[in-house]
């Protein structure tokens, strides 16, 4: 079971901008390892035969990584732009 954007983004809220940036980065890094496979239409792996499926993983991965972007610019913002 897939937990959905909001409590994906509860978990990393207390997350220091450096732990986000690599949060980030291994996301990415599911989401265009699923492209590649898509792409070249690979679906012979096991993890098809698992729901739910890595189609879903990645559409929730994409909403994720949404999430991540406005936490990380939100973060970002206050702690490395704003005075306050």
């Amino acid at each position: 079971m897939m937990i959905g954007p909001e409590g994906y983004i509860d978990r990393l809220k207390d997350a220091s901008y450096p732990e986000l940036i690599k949060e980030r980065e291994q996301l990415l890094r599911r989401i265009t390892d699923f492209e590649e496979k898509e792409m070249a239409g690979d679906r012979s792996g096991e993890e098809w035969l698992i729901k739910p499926s890595p189609d879903v993983h990645y559409q929730m991965e994409l909403e994720y990584l949404g999430e991540l972007c406005r936490l990380m610019a939100e973060k970002y913002n206050r702690e490395y732009v704003s005075d306050e």
